[in-house]
C-alpha cells in the first residue's frame, strides 16, 4: 500500500503554461490566474487589468497565442451599451425615443411605448421570439428584424425586466440602422475600436478567423432554481438556443462572421479592459469613449430585482449589468457584462480599475466561469492594497 501512494505521488504534475507581466502591486495574480488556468485543465484563457488608465497586469495561458481573440458571447452588450451611450451623448440618438417613431412596426398597440433604453434594461417585454424556425443565414440576412417587430411583449413594456438574450441585439442594430444609417458593428469599428486602436469588433473578420480561438463546450448542466423556471416561464430560451447545438454553433464562421450586437463581438482581453478603462476617463494618450455624465446614465440601475426570464435577482443599467449576488465583481460602483461561454469584462470607478477576461472553455453552467468569478476578491484586494 506504502509503495501504491508513494508512486502515486511521485508521479510528475503537468506545469501550468502563462506568460506575461504585471507591477508589482499585481504580482500576487499571476499565481491566482494560474490556478485559475489548471482548474480549467484545457483551452487558453487571458487577463489583463487595467489601473488609472495604463495597465498593470497582461496575462496569456494555456494554449493561447499572444494575440488570440476569443468570441464573447453577451460580453458583446456591454460593448453595445458603450456604443449607445455614445451615440446618446453625441445627440445621435435618443434612448428614450419612442421605437416606432424610427420603426413604424413598433406602432402597434402593444409596442408602442417601448424605447431603446427599455431594451437596454431588459424591460421591453420582447425578450425572446416565439419563432423558432429561423436560421442562422435567415438571422444574418435580416430576416429576424421583422421577426422582433412582430413578436408581442411577454409582458407590458417598462412594468419589470427579464433578460433579452438576443433579442436585445436585434432590436437595438434595428435602431441604429433606422436612425444612425449603420449597423452597431459599424459603428463599434468607426467610434469606438479605431479611436481607441482596440482589436475588437462585432462579428470576426474573415481574414482574423485563425486567430479566433476555437471554444470547447462541456456537458451543460443547470440549476434547480433554473431548472423549475424555465418550466413555468412561458418564455422561450434565447434565439441562438434553437439554432444548433452549442457545440456545433460557437465555432461556426457564419457564427463567428455574423454582427449580432448581444452574442458576436470578438476581441482580445487586453481590448476588452481598454475599452472598460476608456469608460473610466482618459487614458494616458488623452483617449476617453464616453464623458463621465454619459457613463453615469449608462450606469444608474435601472432593473434591480427578480428577473422574469433568469427565475433569479439580476440587476442592470442601459445595457450593462451592475453587482448582483451571482456576479458581485468587485464592489458596488462596478459595471460590465459576463458572456454565457465564460468571458468577463467590467469597470469599477471606485478603485479606478478595468479588468478584461476571456477563456476558451464554455463552462459548464452559462455565465462567468467559476474561475473568473474566483479572481474577483483577488483583484479587488490587490487593488485596494495598492492605493
Amino acid at each position: 500500500m506504502a509503495d501504491r501512494s508513494e508512486n502515486m505521488f511521485a508521479r510528475a504534475a503537468r506545469e501550468v503554461h502563462s506568460s506575461g507581466s504585471a507591477d508589482d502591486a499585481f504580482l500576487p495574480l499571476i499565481d491566482v490566474f494560474d490556478r485559475v488556468m489548471a482548474e480549467q485543465a484545457t483551452g487558453g484563457a487571458a487577463l489583463t487589468i487595467y489601473r488609472g488608465g495604463r495597465k498593470v497586469l497582461d496575462l496569456v495561458g494555456g494554449d493561447y497565442r499572444d494575440d488570440s481573440m476569443q468570441v464573447l458571447f453577451s460580453v458583446t452588450k456591454a460593448i453595445t451599451a458603450i456604443a449607445a451611450a455614445h451615440a446618446e451623448e453625441a445627440g445621435r440618438l435618443d434612448l428614450d425615443a419612442p421605437l416606432s417613431e424610427s420603426w413604424p412596426e413598433f406602432a402597434k398597440a402593444s409596442t408602442t411605448t417601448m424605447t431603446s433604453r427599455m431594451v437596454l434594461t431588459h424591460r421591453s417585454g420582447v425578450a425572446s421570439l416565439d419563432r423558432t424556425d429561423l436560421t442562422l443565414q435567415q438571422l444574418r440576412d435580416g430576416d429576424g428584424d421583422d421577426a422582433v417587430a412582430k413578436q408581442r411583449p411577454y409582458w407590458e413594456p417598462g412594468t419589470a425586466h427579464g433578460y433579452h438574450s438576443f433579442t436585445y441585439g436585434l432590436i437595438l442594430d434595428g435602431v441604429f440602422r433606422r436612425t444612425l444609417g449603420e449597423s452597431v458593428g459599424s459603428y463599434v469599428e468607426r467610434e469606438l475600436s479605431g479611436p481607441l486602436d482596440l482589436e475588437l469588433r462585432i462579428g470576426a473578420a474573415e481574414n482574423e478567423l485563425d486567430r479566433v480561438h476555437a471554444t470547447t463546450v462541456s456537458e451543460q448542466w443547470v440549476t434547480p432554481t433554473a431548472s423549475r423556471f424555465a418550466a413555468d416561464r412561458g418564455i422561450p430560451a434565447g434565439t441562438t438556443s434553437f439554432l444548433r447545438s452549442r457545440d456545433e454553433l460557437v465555432n461556426d464562421p457564419d457564427f463567428l462572421t455574423a454582427s449580432f450586437p448581444a452574442t458576436t463581438g470578438v476581441a482580445t482581453a487586453r481590448s476588452l479592459a481598454r475599452l472598460m478603462a476608456a469608460t473610466l476617463g482618459d487614458l494616458p494618450d488623452g483617449r476617453r469613449v464616453i464623458g463621465s455624465g454619459a457613463r453615469d446614465r449608462m450606469v444608474q440601475t435601472r432593473s434591480d430585482g427578480p428577473d422574469r426570464v433568469l427565475g433569479i435577482r439580476t440587476a442592470f443599467g442601459s445595457g450593462v449589468q451592475r453587482p448582483f449576488p451571482q456576479l458581485p465583481l468587485t464592489g458596488a460602483a462596478a459595471y460590465g457584462h459576463e458572456g454565457a461561454n465564460g468571458c468577463l469584462a467590467f469597470a469599477d470607478p471606485d478603485l479606478d480599475l478595468a479588468v478584461g477576461f476571456t477563456t476558451s472553455v464554455f463552462p459548464p453552467n452559462s455565465g462567468a466561469s467559476a474561475g473568473a468569478v474566483a479572481m474577483l476578491s483577488s483583484i479587488r484586494l490587490c487593488a485596494e492594497e495598492s492605493l
